[in-house]
Order: C-alpha cells, then structure tokens, then sequence
C-alpha cells in the first residue's frame, strides 16, 4: 500500500521572490517551514534553533560523528585543549585568547561559566538541564563550585564521579552567551529578552536581519578567528506550505530545502538531476506505545499505587499485538527506502553498541492470535472482539493531528488489530494536547516518536523511577534495565559501555514495552551548486557555515 503526496506547481512564485531582497550570487538560500523558536543556547527547544545557534555562538570544541566505529570525536574550536584530573572527576578545557565577540568583546571563560549557570536556574527552565545533572555543585549548591573559572582562558568542571559522558554534557554543543552583554539579565525573562530578536555572535555568522515568519539572514562573521566562511550569506526563507517550498527548489529559488517527503525525494531523483539528495539516518525513530502500567489507579492514588494495565500489563500480549502488526508494509508503504524496521532505541549508527544479533519480530498474525489465546483472550461472546474476564480487547489509539507518517501508520494498525479480533477506534489530537496528555499519561495506547541523543543515554525514556523521568511514557519498569543503565552511564570509555547496551536491547526485545516501528530517515535536498554540506547524526544542516556555492 503506497500513500503519495503530489508535487504541485503552485503560482505563488511571485509573491515568494518579492518577500525580502533578492539573494545575491554569492548567498545560498534555504526554505524552512516555520522560525526557529530561538537562538538562544540556553532556552530554545527546536531542533531549528539548536543548528542555528552552532553557527552563531562560539562552541568549546567541535564534534564530528565517525561513522566508521559510530562514536563522535571531537577537535579544538575555542578549546585549545583539555585534560582530566587524575581521579577524572575534573575536566580543565584551555581557551586561546584571540576569540572576540561580535562588539570585539573577548570571549572568556566567564562566558561559559555564566550559561551554565542560566541553565542551572529553575527559573529559566532551559532543555540543557540534563547537562547539569552530574555536575558537583557542592553543598549549598553552588554554580562557582561546578563550573570553576580559573582565569579568563581556563575553566574546570567538577563531577560527582568519573563517567563517559563528561566531555559531552561540558561541551554544550549549541554554544555559550556573552556574559559582558547579559550579566544584569533577569534569567525570569531571558526568552523574552531584546537580545534574542538579534544575538550578538561570537561564532561563524551574526544575524544580518531577522523578519519573523518571513526571512532570516545571517552574515559572515569578519571577526571570527577560527576561519571567516566562504559564503558571505546564508539566507533561510520561511515557505509555510510545503508544495511552495517544493516548487520553489525545483525552479531554483531556493537551493535547499528540508525536510522532504520520502515520496518526493524519489521523484526528485528521477526528474531533477541537478538536484541532490541527503540524509540523517537513524536519529528517530516512531512507535506505539502500550501504557504498562494501569495509569489510573496510578493517577488516583498520587503514584502510590503500580499495577499491570488491563489490556498492555503483560509482556506476552504485547509481543501479540507487535506480531500483529505489519510493519514492513507500514515502512515500505510511506516511508520505502527511506527507513528501516526498528526492535528497540538503541540506534543502528551506533555500531559499537547496536545489538545486530536482534531481529525485529516478524508479521505472524496466526501467532499473534494463537498467544492472545494463551493469555486468556477469546472472543467469549460471539460479537467480533476478543475479551477476557467480560473486558473487551478495545482501546483508543492516539497520534499528533496534522501528521500523515502517524495517520498512516495508524489506520492500516487500525486494520490489522481487527483481523485478529481488536477493536482499535482511531483519536488524532492537536499537537500540544497529544504531546501533554502522552507525558502525563492519559493514554492507553498511542503513537509517538523520539530523537535520540548523541550519547547513549535511555535514562529519561526507561529507567523505573516514573516521578524522575517523565518521557518514560509507557511507564516501563524493570530493576535489571536500571542497573544496566547505570552500569553504561559509569565506565571510563563511551565504548566500553558497549555489552551493557547490547543487553539492554535483549532485555526490552523480551519485554516489548512498545512496539518500535521504524527509523525514519531525514531527507535533505540541495541543488547540486551548493558544496561542503554536512547532511549526518549531528544535524539535518550541521555545519552550515562550511557551505560553498559554486557557480
């Protein structure tokens, strides 16, 4: 079963050129759906703002995914160098000292000292937190102990203990903010701050104009030491509606454009060959997620009270329900070769700690019939549903309106649950409403979808502990997952980690806490112009400022 979107010239072409000044040859332009929410490190939440703030505020040190062994490596940027304690429970980074801000401002450690500490303020509720989590504060908590600045080109982090992730959770990838600029800032109102409409850079590029809804654009930065980009402008142009955007890629008004649906992206192949196709695999993956837990007598009883869900609380029956299920027609049918069949969130470019001995279930639905049947679950009255005790097999099966791969994927599950004698009744709910009712765990059952991180780290989506980790939404419980978790989160060495996770993957195979659907590939388009892109694990765009337009 295929689902196609049809490209349609549209005859808006017109009024999108006459939105803001004609690029100038030497400017690569990029549509985008929407605006970032902000470039701002310490306070965005989208994957949009995160890359922008890479090119525009000055990062510690640069990360590179090696695809090879599947493990990032990093190289000096504002670091020079860094080096452990002895004991590994400190990590000194050494700046050099010609990098400035935008104003000529020197950036200093103060500079990373102080995001830290916006970060660690409750009231800013930044996304970074996790970052902070095995900082050692000292007692009464203190961000001058954590982050400690030695002088204006040296700064240690101290850690409550040794782990793999140190280098990672320090180096805050989306960068750092000026503290010369912000220090009287009330962290209360940091998002709404004068300073986010135009960010003062220290990175690759400044912020030349920013027309919300409609453009953005940003220009070399002349004073950034490390290396002034070749392209003197990035221009990133807000198309809302996709077959716009579209349209305006094949005309050659805009030279990149992402993210691009699968189905088009093949067509594109076919009929466009001066246009190019990339993609970031294996950074998210959808599936359904099954409660575990009976979520209202959890509700009611203030947590107190965890007991199996009455259709999802066993394991047998949730391997059912995977069986049950074709996924490979749900892959193939929107997203083709644009993905693959998933068993668990460990991802496949992870190679070090991908447990490849796995395979994912495979569509029986004899099988899935003849377990159900085992558990307890026969159509007892005649009327078409299975039941068990008189409880009838029938859930509410949610998703995020506004998105077809999850519409999709929910009516043909819809279509295979009935044939073995589940009644699934279909709820799209408008995106904030899905996302808060599923943390909250007002869902049976739904469907859902994760980035991973670039540190393996499944602490957040399944460690027991439900109070501390909110985005374990199936409420999955398992003491052994949880001594492994910590066990991979406490070698010396990322890789070292490597039989923990590969046990883990075992463990939730068995366990089925959801059915993992796909890894869905995110596709990139660029006419074949544009030079040096960077389309990988790190980012759709990761490394923008490296771009070349060749003429």
């Amino acid at each position: 079963m295929l689902k196609y979107f049809f490209s349609v010239w549209i005859p808006a072409l017109a009024v999108l050129v006459s939105c803001g000044s004609p690029p100038r040859q030497d400017t690569i332009v990029v549509g985008v759906k929407a605006d970032p929410d902000q470039i701002n490190p310490v306070t965005h939440f989208s994957a949009f703002g995160r890359i922008l703030c890479t090119g525009v505020f000055p990062r510690l040190l640069e990360s590179h995914f090696d695809t090879t062994d599947g493990v990032i490596k990093y190289s000096p940027l504002l670091a020079r160098r860094y080096e452990y304690s002895e004991d590994r429970k400190s990590l000194t980074y050494y700046l050099r000292s010609d990098m400035v801000w935008e104003d000529g401002h020197p950036v200093t450690a103060q500079d990373v000292q102080f995001t830290f500490g916006l970060i660690a303020n409750p009231v800013v509720t930044s996304s970074k937190k996790e970052h902070l989590a095995l900082l050692d504060f000292g007692d009464p908590p203190d961000i001058f102990h954590a982050v400690e600045v030695i002088d204006d080109s040296t700064v240690t982090f101290h850690f409550l203990k040794s782990y793999p992730l140190q280098i990672y959770d320090s180096n805050l990838q989306p960068g750092f903010l000026p503290f010369h600029l912000l220090k009287n800032v009330d962290p209360a109102t940091l998002k709404t701050d004068p300073f986010n409409a135009k960010p003062l850079s220290g990175g690759p590029y400044r912020i030349e104009r920013w027309k919300h809804q409609e453009e953005l654009i940003l220009s070399a930065n002349q004073k950034y030491v490390p290396g002034v980009p070749s392209t003197s402008t990035i221009f990133f142009r807000v198309i809302p509606e996709y077959v716009t955007r579209l349209s305006a890629l094949k005309s050659g008004e805009i030279d990149i454009m992402y993210p691009v649906n699968p189905q088009d992206a093949s067509l594109l192949l076919q009929t466009n060959p001066e246009i190019r196709i990339e993609v970031m695999r294996g950074r998210y993956y959808d599936y359904i997620g099954w409660q575990n837990i009976d979520q209202k007598a959890y509700h009611t009883s203030g947590g107190k009270i965890i007991r199996p869900h009455p259709l999802f609380g066993n394991r047998i029956v949730r391997r059912a329900l995977t069986l049950a299920i074709n996924r490979a027609e749900i892959l193939q049918g929107f997203l083709g070769d644009f993905g693959q069949q998933a068993f668990g969130p460990i991802s496949p470019v992870f190679k070090w700690a991908y447990n490849d001995t796995l395979k994912p279930y495979a569509y029986d639905p004899q099988a899935a019939r003849e377990l159900l049947e085992g558990e307890g679950w026969r159509d007892h009255d005649g009327d078409g549903i299975i039941d068990r005790d008189g409880l009838p097999f029938a859930f509410d099966l949610h998703y995020d309106a506004g998105n077809d791969r999850r519409e999709f994927a929910a009516l043909l599950i819809q279509k295979y649950l009935s044939a073995i004698g589940i009644q699934v009744t279909i709820d799209a709910a408008e995106t904030n409403v899905f996302y808060d009712n599923e943390l909250n765990k007002q869902y049976d059952a739904f469907i859902s979808g994760i980035g991973v991180t670039l540190m393996i780290d499944p602490t957040s989506e399944w460690n027991s502990d439900l109070e501390k980790n909110r985005y374990n939404d199936v409420s999955y419980q398992n003491p052994t997952v949880d001594r492994l978790i910590e066990e991979g989160k406490s070698v010396k060495e990322v890789v070292d980690a490597a039989s923990c996770w590969r046990e883990f993957q075992v463990i939730l195979h068995n366990d089925e806490p959801a059915t993992f659907l796909y890894w869905r590939d995110e596709i990139v388009a660029y006419r074949s112009s544009i030079k040096n892109t960077s389309t990988g694990i790190l980012g759709e765009i990761d490394k923008f400022w490296l771009w070349q337009k060749v003429r």
